[in-house]
């Protein structure tokens, strides 16, 4: 697949629900009452998790209100922090307490001049929103990025706002509550207890006798119903409002007759969807209830407490959606859809339902990406899914699996109609028309479909193959459907190479990538085979057994890592040349292989130069290896990148000479050194004469041209004694040494 995960689906969905779970916690703390130290270490690390942040700090309002104090934290540094006291005036805090109003990058844009030069060397990657109780100013929440973390955004801002309210009305609740009880232990009776608690409290609270109606509300519970107390008292509860289930819907049973039956309320009341009558108002609560005894002990009614959680269901709510949906379209993210995936999977194994998977990559959509930039790709994305939203059956589930790249969950659909669902896809896709800035585009798609049955292994199987089905549609000629079939041997050669890349990645980690050896010879001093090579490489599998580069390199190059493999081998060569000073003095020349595509990477001249500097490496000693046919594929950067290395005295073979189809009209403009003749025509030298005309021919061209020629496989004494006599400079192959171990030259 294109996009390798790096967190596995388990870690992503246990992460999701660690996070909803710890502001759980933090909630039922609050409402438990736990110590206010408590409360600030739970809040900073699940801010921490909520906006991205390296460290997040609870910066809170000293009782002289002169000072601040951090007294909780999470992440980097903190333990050097926490416990630190400012003055109100200094820092972000400072100025957050002064303009009661949070501080994120946007605020940059509102400061005078002289103000952004005031805050400059402070600010960073920073936002604090302000804990504001009621009417005065508590604290903040903290989250800073200062080491190469992103920049804070909207929507960060937008939930740690909601976060710092539930707080605010948490510490001020704990607060008056603390202070009741002071006040309770002084007072005499229960009903002059009632009398200052009740309308003091932050909750609904209600009393009803043993028939539901209602004799008490507090001043909450008239805003929660909308009615003065006198309005209320004697009306039936159950008239005022309707209860749901959150999830269900189901309404829910009279509380007050549940309560007298039960004496409490049941767990899985935990949340309730509660209703005006009219319609006008919804919110959700969370209910407590408790039975009333007289004197006699006998029940005389139920005691309610509606605590108004809709804030905190919503940021649960967001931070769910945020973590299985995509920001851009609105459609279900990798995670979530691999999740789902893998319920199908189940379903298929067990139950014996056939369900059907489509990945679909967009051709043509990076045009518009380089043509009109990132936000008129945005938009085509968004247009785009819409229209393929439409085209689904209802139950359908579909996500943006990467950039460009959708998939299609089609539960209980067998294999005729998928493809039906596939070939209106494509024909929608085909009258697709994007209009941006006065300039129409279209574009294609390529489409892979496969079925899912008992037989399906796991998710991980399943999708490797349609990836490699929607790859074969593009190899096919794009805007083309390819159905996996288990026979089709070059869809398993494709999935082939898609299991080598993550083989390769953990290689390189694991430094089982290993160097090898083979010499270069003059055909005139056959016996010097330690002073000119050329570097090769193995990889080591898991169990230590060698992997030919062969086996390999199609993939990393497909996978594009090739790039990172040629770094690798410069850094690692350069390194052990380093560390053999008396090798590196009597070396000739030591030649390194070059993809095309770090021919094309500005980055990997730069990154080599710095090599040369970094182990002092004379440039003249080392020569880079580059195919013909890469080299003519793009001509003029092959032309910059070679003059630029040559001009501090690295020297250049082309590499394969003879296998292209304009050798010689493009040989006289690559400024290379040497000529390495195509292996395929050397390899007949000594029986073939068409082999042996054209070795020839391009031995008497390259030195014409002043270039120095090169014989690949040398495999035998005849083409080495043909070569001697042809007057080729230099031989390679068996008859003169196979590769060994780097480390052999030590």
């Amino acid at each position: 697949m294109k996009k390798n995960s790096v967190v596995s689906l388990e870690e992503e969905l246990y992460k999701r629900d660690q996070q909803i779970a710890l502001f759980r916690e933090v909630v039922t703390a609050v409402r438990e009452r736990f110590d206010l130290e408590s409360i600030f270490q739970m809040v900073a690390n699940f801010a921490q998790g909520l906006i991205n942040a390296e460290t997040v700090l609870i910066p809170v309002l000293d009782d002289n209100c002169t000072t601040y104090t951090y007294r909780a934290g999470c992440g980097l540094h903190t333990e050097e922090i926490v416990g630190e006291s400012l003055d109100i005036n200094l820092g972000i805090c400072g100025w957050v307490w002064k303009h009661q109003s949070p501080w994120w990058h946007g605020v940059l844009e509102e400061l005078s001049e002289d103000e952004r030069n005031k805050w400059e060397k402070e600010v960073g990657s920073v936002i604090l929103v302000p804990l504001v109780g009621r009417n005065h100013f508590l604290g903040g929440i903290a989250g800073i990025n200062k080491e190469g973390g992103r920049d804070f955004d909207k929507r960060d801002l937008d939930s740690l706002m909601l976060l710092a309210s539930q707080v605010a009305i948490a510490i001020d609740n704990n607060s008056l509550i603390a202070q009741l009880e002071q006040t309770n232990k002084a007072l005499f009776s229960e009903k002059q207890k009632a009398q200052v608690t009740l309308p003091s409290i932050g909750d609904a609270v209600i009393t009803t006798d043993t028939e539901g109606r209602i004799e008490y509300i507090n001043p909450v519970a008239e805003r929660l119903f909308g009615m003065q107390m006198s309005e209320a008292v004697s009306r039936q509860l159950t008239a005022l409002f309707t209860l749901q289930f959150e999830h269900s819907s189901q309404p829910v049973m009279d509380l007050v007759q549940h309560t007298l039956l039960e004496g409490h309320l049941p767990d899985h009341f935990d949340t309730l969807l509660l209703s005006h009558q009219d319609g006008r108002k919804k919110i959700f609560i969370e209910p407590r209830a408790a039975p009333i005894h007289g004197p006699d002990g006998n029940l005389i009614g139920v005691v309610l407490v509606f605590r108004d959680v809709t804030q905190t269901h919503d940021l649960t709510q967001q931070l769910s959606h945020q973590a299985t949906h995509d920001e851009l379209t609105g459609l279900y993210n990798r995670r979530e859809f691999e999740y789902k995936l893998s319920q199908a999977v189940r379903d298929a194994q067990i139950n014996g339902t056939s369900h059907s998977l489509i990945y679909m990559d967009l051709d043509q959509f990076k045009v518009v990406n380089d043509t009109c930039g990132h936000v008129a790709g945005d938009e085509l994305l968004k247009q785009y899914t819409g229209k393929l939203a439409a085209l689904l059956r209802q139950g359908d589930i579909l996500a943006r699996i990467g950039g460009d790249e959708f998939g299609v969950l089609l539960e209980s659909c067998d294999a005729d109609q998928a493809h039906r669902i596939a070939s209106k896809i494509q024909e929608m896709t085909q009258t697709f028309h994007f209009l941006w800035d006065g300039k129409t585009f279209s574009v294609g798609v390529s489409i892979g479909l496969i079925g899912i049955d008992r037989k399906s292994e796991s998710i991980t199987q399943i999708m490797s193959l349609v990836d490699a089905a929607c790859y074969m549609a593009k190899e096919d000629g794009r805007s083309r459907i390819h159905v996996h079939d288990e026979h089709d041997s070059a869809l398993h050669e494709r999935r082939d190479e898609m299991q080598w890349s993550p083989r390769i990645t953990k290689a390189l980690e694991d430094e089982r990538i290993v160097l090898f050896h083979q010499p270069i010879v003059y055909y005139d001093a056959m016996d010097k085979v330690h002073t000119h090579y050329e570097i090769l490489i193995r990889m080591l599998d898991e169990s230590g057994a060698l992997i030919m580069p062969s086996a390999f390199l199609p993939a990393a190059e497909r996978y594009n890592l090739i790039t990172l493999i040629d770094r690798w081998v410069v850094s690692h060569y350069f390194r052990w040349l380093a560390e053999h000073p008396e090798h590196l003095q009597s070396l000739e020349m030591g030649s390194i292989n070059l993809s095309g595509k770090s021919l094309n990477d500005e980055g990997c001249r730069s990154y080599i130069e710095s090599q040369f500097r970094e182990f002092a490496i004379p440039p003249e000693k080392i020569c880079f290896e580059i195919t013909e046919t890469e080299a003519i594929a793009n001509l003029n950067k092959a032309i910059h990148f070679i003059s630029q290395l040559k001009d501090i005295g690295c020297r250049f073979a082309l590499d394969d000479f003879g296998s292209g189809f304009s050798s010689y009209a493009y040989l006289k403009n690559l400024p290379v050194d040497f000529l390495k003749i195509d292996g395929m025509f050397v390899k007949g030298i000594a029986s073939d004469p068409v082999n042996y005309a054209m070795v020839e021919s391009i031995n008497h061209i390259g030195h014409v041209m002043g270039r120095k020629t090169i014989a690949e496989f040398a495999e035998d004494e005849a083409i080495v004694a043909v070569l001697r006599k042809m007057g080729v400079d230099y031989m390679q192959g068996y008859a003169i040494a196979k590769p060994h171990p780097l480390e052999d030259l030590a």
